[in-house]
Order: structure tokens, then C-alpha cells, then sequence
């Protein structure tokens, strides 16, 4: 297979490449490990007998003994927070500018910044100078994550996130402006849909016009001198937290392992835990979710998301959420060859194509449509779950009008592809966008193997590999699609109107084999209002605090993507809350 592919990441930073994991993919996080079920519990009392951490589970292992006689150094701080991510950075932040002296540990060689794709938010000030089209009342939108969630979420915590998402929004923009960044609004929503679309992406634009690879790095930067700019705060990299320290059933510090050694951290106020999840933990990721695991080509997570945070507070006593959820997107590209279920092991070869997430037609590997395409990005993977393990692909059809169905359809967040000329549109998106990068990219694709294109339906039928009566049902599934089309309505899964199209215009297109790839996980530790984990009893744990995405109770099965940004925002909302509240101790 041809590596020539473009990411959406490289093109927006001005760089051919593959996708991110190109550079990622050898190291160790990435290696193949054993992970069967032996580290799950089938609680039959919980939601579809879903698998639930237990302090038995094997990915989990033993606590680690470690005395101070072996620390080489000993540090004094009021805050420690463990994780340089969005929600560490603004925890961090929060609670230095407020006068804690704070340490801020990191495992990697630099942080993993804040999210700029989108911060989702309510009543930010750009949504309020915007009015009514960006007006969002918090009820409204608690009630609709709750929905999603199927009533298994903390819904009070909702409620904290909508109503102080907007003010860390404002903050963050005020503490960037000074560093020549911004914030801009996407708030140009698409009206009477079936799934209600919140404008609460607030997207970060880098220096003269920067892409994701250079403008992440520059908020990074920003924030790292914000941050140490206060007396007695500091940042050390390279220096991964082992465990926490409990003292009288109180979390009073962690110890880390430092260049030289061991380290005892001791936090006066308190520990935040902030350390990304567990998408680079293939033991406890294949343990905890094999379904979504079996739908997967591969993963774009950061490498050092390998549930440290979520493991050292489990040795705590704390307990992890029972349903389990992953930040999916619906844009992985695999050859025929190539199978599904190793996604440690795909390395660069796959398509990383956000044009995969416009709701054109999808069919399952035996020619017939399946669901709603224009539903949220993971429902796609709910729908192909029910499939035999090596059927849970789709194949995307669209025919050569498809740049006249993409601005009609109006997709918002990051599978916007099209600036929408009365403005509003996601930060990503840009003029010509579609001539100057995702027509071009469509082809390269075409090119090594994972698109196939064809001058009638019949002959993409062979192309993908339908035969006998999968071929006809195909067929029939195209003629359907344009007919439905045609009578503007769809009477077999009630897709929007606006968001048919027909298959009619050759050449004719059609992913080769379309499956997921997962961002973050979004399970872990149940937390109370405060953010205060607990044990087996309902007992508050003292001293620690879990955002990110090692926190739990917000989140049940699936993410709900139609708020742009609600993870990356709740990161930053609830980082702030934690910081600002441990310096007032």
C-alpha cells in the first residue's frame, strides 16, 4: 500500500504526511501485549452486561512498593497535577494564578497540550456577541447528554459544565490573545434536524494562519510560560507519577520517578489526576471494551495514554466507571487485505478521510444500507457491532456530484469539509476546500488501494467485491438511495432530507473498507460533584481529584459529537474549577 496519503492534520499544518500515528507507531505503548477477558467482570446487573473493572483485573496489576529511603529528592507543593493535557494545563494554570504554589508533572518529553480543534462550551462570551443563533440554555443541552447517555451519567456534573464552561472559554482566550492566538466560534448550525446540533466548538487558530502540528505546540508554549511565570511553579517533563501516596485514608502526594531517581511529591491541598485515559493500553482496552475494540483499524490517541491515573487510583481504593466508552470517529480506511481488530498493529498504513463522516450512503459488507448516516459519528459502530467479528466494516458510495451534496448537508465540528459562505463555519475550514484538498486526497486514495472508482455501478459493485446476490442487493441499495433522493424523503431509516443524495453521476466511488478509529477513551473514575472519587462504599477518597479523561460519570456508551468539543471542553471547564478551588485551600 501506498504511505503517500494526507491526513487532515498535515494538510491544515501545511505538511504532507500520514496519519499522526506514522510517528508513534513502534514504540512500546503501541507493541502488541496479551489482553484477554480475564481482567473483566459480566455484572448481570449492569446495562447489557457490560464488563466492569474489578481491583482483580489483570491489566490492572500490583500496586507498586516503594519506600521514601529510595527517593533521591523530596518536593513540597500546595497543588500537584499529574498530566500536562488541556485539563492539567488548566488546572495548573488555575491554581498558580490564584496563588498555589503548584508542581505540574509530565511523563513525555513535552506536554500534550490543549485540544484546538474545539473547547465545547455554554455561553462563552463570542456566543453571547453572537445572540440568538449561539444562544444555549444549559438545561436544555444537561437533558440531551443525559438522553445520550441513556440516564447513566452524572447528570449534575453536566449541569457544572454548562454553567462554567463559558467563563474557562473566556479565560483561555484572554490568557492566548497575549501570545497573538484566538478564539473563534463555530455557530452556524443547521436548523430542524432529527439530532439537535449545539454550537459549542470553539476552535483555537494558531500564529499566521498555523495547523494543528504547529499551532498545538504553540498553545503548549503559551501556557507552559503562563504557567511558570508564577513564583514557586514548575513544570517537570520526563517524570511519570508511579503511584499516590495515602496516608490515613487521605491522598497526601504521589511519588513519580525522576531523571535521577525517585521523588517524593507531597501536595498540601491537594493531587489532581489528569493522565488521558487508557487508549495506549492495548491489555486494558481489548480487557474493557472488546466490541469497540473489534471495530477498529487503528487508533489516534496520544502514546502516553496508558490509564497511569486511572490504575493509581484504583490501587487507591476508587472504582471505574461500568459502561464503558471510547471518543470514536468514523473515518478509518483499510485495504481489502488488510483485517480488522489489530489496531495496535496498523501503524501509518491507513486513510485517515474526514469526508468519511458526510452522511452519504453506507452499506454493509453484503450490499444493504444499515442506518442513519447522519447520526452521531459513533452509532455507525453500534450498528456494525451486530455483525460477525470479520464483517463490522461499511462501504461509503457517493457518486461525482458529491461536491454539490457536501455544502447542502452542512455537517458541523471536525467533519466540516465546507466554509459555509454565511460564515460560522468550524475554524478548519477554509475556501476551496474541497478543490484543494479533499477532491485531491479523494484520489490518492483511489491510488493506493482504499477508494474504488468506476464508470458504472456494476463495475464498482466488482471492485469492492460483491458477488452473486450481494451484488444485486448493492444495486438495488444505489437505486433505492437515488430514489429516495428523488421524493426527498427516506422511508427506511429517516434520514434528514437535506442530507440525501443521489447515485446516479459516474464515476462512482466506494470505500474499500470503512471502519473506526478512536481518539481517547472517555470511561474512568466515578467521581462526585466536586470531582472526588470514592470507594466501594460511597466513602469520599480526600486529597485527590479526577479530570480528563481519567475521570468518570459523564459519559455511557457512546460521545456525543453533535456538541463539538463537549470532552475537550469538559477537560478544560472542570480543570480550571479543580485549580482555582485547591488554591483557595
Amino acid at each position: 500500500m501506498s504511505d503517500s496519503t494526507l491526513s487532515r492534520r498535515a494538510f491544515l499544518g501545511g505538511a504532507a504526511a500520514v496519519s499522526s500515528l506514522a510517528a508513534v507507531g513502534a514504540l512500546s505503548a503501541c507493541a502488541p501485549q496479551s489482553g484477554k477477558d480475564a481482567s473483566v467482570d459480566v455484572d448481570a446487573e449492569t446495562p447489557q452486561g457490560v464488563a466492569v473493572a474489578t481491583t482483580e483485573a489483570a491489566w490492572l496489576g500490583e500496586e507498586p512498593t516503594i519506600s521514601d529511603d529510595e527517593c533521591k529528592e523530596t518536593i513540597d507543593c500546595d497543588v500537584l497535577v499529574i498530566g500536562a493535557g488541556t485539563s492539567g494545563y488548566f488546572a495548573a494554570c488555575s491554581a498558580a494564578e490564584n496563588g498555589a504554589k503548584t508542581l505540574l508533572i509530565e511523563k513525555g518529553d513535552r506536554g500534550n497540550g490543549v485540544r484546538s480543534s474545539a473547547l465545547g462550551a455554554v455561553n462563552s462570551r463570542f456566543q453571547q456577541e453572537m445572540g440568538e443563533v449561539a444562544k444555549i440554555d444549559p438545561m436544555a443541552i444537561m437533558n440531551d447528554m443525559d438522553r445520550y447517555a441513556d440516564g447513566q451519567i452524572h447528570s449534575a456534573l453536566y449541569r457544572k459544565w454548562a454553567l462554567n464552561s463559558g467563563e474557562a472559554i473566556d479565560w483561555y482566550a484572554d490568557v492566548i490573545a497575549k501570545d497573538g492566538l484566538e478564539v473563534q466560534l463555530e455557530w452556524n448550525m443547521p436548523k430542524d434536524t432529527f439530532y439537535t446540533d449545539w454550537p459549542t466548538g470553539h476552535g483555537t487558530n494558531g500564529r499566521d494562519g498555523a495547523g494543528y502540528e504547529e499551532r498545538e505546540p504553540q498553545v503548549s508554549e503559551c501556557l507552559d510560560a503562563y504557567f511558570t511565570s508564577f513564583d514557586g511553579c514548575e513544570i517537570r517533563y520526563k517524570t511519570p507519577m508511579q503511584k499516590l501516596i495515602v496516608e490515613n485514608g487521605k491522598v497526601v502526594g504521589a511519588y513519580a520517578q525522576g531523571s535521577d531517581g525517585m521523588i517524593r511529591i507531597n501536595a498540601a491541598a491537594g493531587v489532581i489526576v489528569a493522565t488521558g485515559g487508557y487508549a495506549y493500553n492495548q491489555e486494558m482496552y481489548e480487557a474493557l471494551q472488546p466490541t469497540r475494540y473489534s471495530c477498529l483499524g487503528t487508533f489516534d490517541a496520544f502514546p502516553s495514554c496508558t490509564g497511569d491515573g486511572i490504575k493509581a487510583l484504583m490501587w487507591a481504593g476508587a472504582q471505574m466507571d461500568a459502561v464503558h466508552t471510547s471518543l470514536t470517529f468514523n473515518r478509518c480506511l483499510l485495504s481489502a487485505e488488510q483485517e480488522m481488530g489489530n489496531p495496535y498493529e496498523t501503524g501509518s498504513n491507513f486513510g485517515y478521510f474526514f469526508f468519511a463522516s458526510q452522511p452519504f450512503l453506507r452499506v454493509d459488507p453484503h450490499g444493504a444500507r444499515f442506518h442513519n448516516e447522519s447520526a452521531p459519528y459513533d452509532y455507525v459502530f453500534g450498528a456494525t457491532s451486530k455483525r460477525p467479528v470479520n464483517e463490522r466494516y461499511w462501504h461509503q458510495i457517493w457518486d461525482s456530484d458529491w461536491k454539490e451534496y457536501v455544502p447542502v448537508f452542512h455537517t458541523v465540528g471536525c467533519s466540516t469539509i465546507y466554509m459555509q459562505p454565511e460564515g460560522g463555519s468550524d475554524h478548519d475550514a477554509f475556501p476551496d476546500m474541497l478543490d484543494l484538498w479533499i477532491g485531491p486526497e479523494m484520489e490518492e486514495f483511489v491510488e493506493a488501494g482504499l477508494i474504488a472508482k468506476a464508470d458504472t455501478l456494476e463495475e464498482l459493485a466488482d471492485k469492492l467485491g460483491f458477488e452473486g446476490e450481494d451484488k444485486d442487493v448493492f444495486l438495488e441499495t444505489c437505486a433505492r438511495q437515488t430514489e429516495n433522493y428523488e421524493n426527498g424523503s427516506d422511508p427506511d431509516f429517516g434520514k434528514d432530507a437535506f442530507r440525501l443524495s443521489a447515485i446516479q453521476t459516474p464515476p462512482f466511488y466506494g470505500s474499500v473498507k470503512n471502519c473506526g478509529l478512536t481518539l481517547c477513551t472517555l470511561d474512568g473514575i466515578q467521581v462526585n460533584e466536586n470531582l472526588q472519587p470514592f470507594d466501594k462504599d460511597g466513602n469520599v477518597i480526600e486529597g485527590v481529584y479526577v479530570i480528563g479523561n481519567d475521570q468518570g460519570s459523564f459519559y455511557a456508551g457512546t460521545y456525543p459529537n453533535l456538541a463539538a468539543g463537549i470532552n475537550a471542553g469538559r477537560c478544560a471547564t472542570f480543570g480550571r474549577m479543580v485549580g482555582k478551588m485547591l488554591a483557595e485551600k
